[in-house]
């Protein structure tokens, strides 16, 4: 079958351990959909470098104290630390957003869950993935 130079095998091997259990909670831990941080948790091994990306309506205002950047960065490093090792790009998405990706080491999916819940709640925030 040709899948368009797709890596078949790895899909083929994550789905194979999903069905064999390998990414099944430990007993006892809640998993609706009321949760975060599950799949992550079962799916990476920590601690382990993540990248974060949310995109954000730029301010109206020159004022430095408004730039979206800054309170990004503010959420991630009080998550994290400020002695964090945080790589930052930022990228102009047309006149009105501003794409901002993080590259980070975290220790747990519940710290990533945590940041993207305070990257959320920033009411410049209009997406995170």
């Amino acid at each position: 079958m040709d899948d368009g130079g797709s890596d078949l095998t790895d899909r083929f091997k994550y789905k194979v351990h999903a069905l064999m259990g390998t990414y099944d909670l430990p007993e006892g831990k809640v998993d609706d959909e009321n949760q975060t941080g599950n799949i992550l948790g079962q799916l990476l091994q920590f601690p382990t470098e993540y990248t974060l990306t949310v995109v954000g309506k730029k301010a109206e205002t020159e004022d430095p104290c408004d730039n979206y950047e800054r309170k990004v960065r503010a959420v991630v490093e009080s998550a994290l630390g400020e002695a964090a090792n945080i790589e930052m790009r930022v990228t102009p998405r047309g006149k009105r957003f501003t794409k901002v990706s993080l590259k980070v080491t975290v220790e747990s999916a519940a710290i990533i869950a945590a940041i993207y819940e305070e990257l959320g709640a920033l009411d410049a925030t209009v997406m995170k993935f």
